[in-house]
């Protein structure tokens, strides 16, 4: 099977998959970004480890389990920030072997992996929280697409030279265009997804802030020296392979979902 065959079947399987925990509803959503943020701490300290870096797996894991608990049950995101934050500085303070390096880059996964997504998991609205994979999927894929085509000027060539300045300019334009129909279908049945400048404002930063996620990602790993993240996904890596610019999306849908 070659890779563009590998990536289609995962792609075809990872859509079921998706439509199918939509499907099932708020607390199959919640419980599947808890399982991406496990996963992604996971791949986050193979890459680290590999420079010496070695993340607080306890403290980021029990980070984790408060942040969902708090997602899942309709609590406000901070108490798990703030539990976290004292109990994982607390321990720098009583340990001798928990240098300031690894505190850091602790603390930096949490927001990164952990909290990020879990701002789009706390949201009750499952048409928002589908809008932060129409804006991730339409970027990337027409980002692709354009720069492909028409892409003549990198982007950042040092973090990513395949990226083009054309093909971010497409990406863009496209998910704003994409994302702007389907808000406009929500509202013939629920007024409140009303578009208007804010909102396109809103969408258009996300969709810079996605594309800006995915070069964060391939700096981490240009800086320890990976191709990819893990290979769960046959084709597409690993979990923040393929989900690194949903997580950079992620704020700003929390932002849209709070001004709605």
């Amino acid at each position: 099977m070659t890779d563009l065959q590998k990536r289609v079947s995962t792609g075809v399987v990872g859509i079921a998959l998706i439509i199918l925990i939509f499907y099932l509803g708020l607390n199959a959503i919640k419980t599947a970004i808890f399982i991406l943020t496990l996963e992604g701490i996971r791949e986050l300290y193979n890459a680290l480890v590999k420079k010496g870096i070695k993340l607080y797996l306890p403290t980021l894991l029990f980070g984790a389990l408060v942040t969902f608990s708090c997602s899942f049950f309709h609590l406000n995101l901070i108490f798990g920030l703030v539990v976290y934050f004292i109990l994982n500085s607390s321990i720098y303070v009583l340990s001798e072997d928990y240098s300031i390096s690894n505190y850091s880059f602790t603390n930096m996964s949490y927001l990164y992996v952990v909290f990020f997504l879990n701002l789009l998991g706390s949201l009750d609205d499952i048409y928002l929280i589908i809008s932060a994979f129409v804006i991730a999927f339409t970027t990337d894929t027409f980002a692709y697409f354009v720069g492909s085509t028409f892409g003549k000027h990198k982007l950042i060539e040092k973090v990513s030279p395949n990226k083009s300045i054309e093909g971010a300019i497409g990406g863009t334009v496209f998910a704003l265009i994409l994302t702007t129909v389907y808000f406009v279908m929500l509202n013939k049945y629920n007024a409140i997804y009303n578009i208007n400048f804010i909102v396109i404002l809103i969408v258009l930063l996300a969709s810079i802030a996605g594309q800006f996620g995915d070069l964060f990602a391939s700096k981490i790993k240009r800086f320890t020296g990976i191709k990819d993240y893990a290979q769960i996904l046959p084709g597409h890596g690993g979990i923040l392979d393929r989900f690194d610019s949903l997580i950079f999306i992620s704020p700003f849908i929390f932002i849209l979902y709070n001004f709605i």
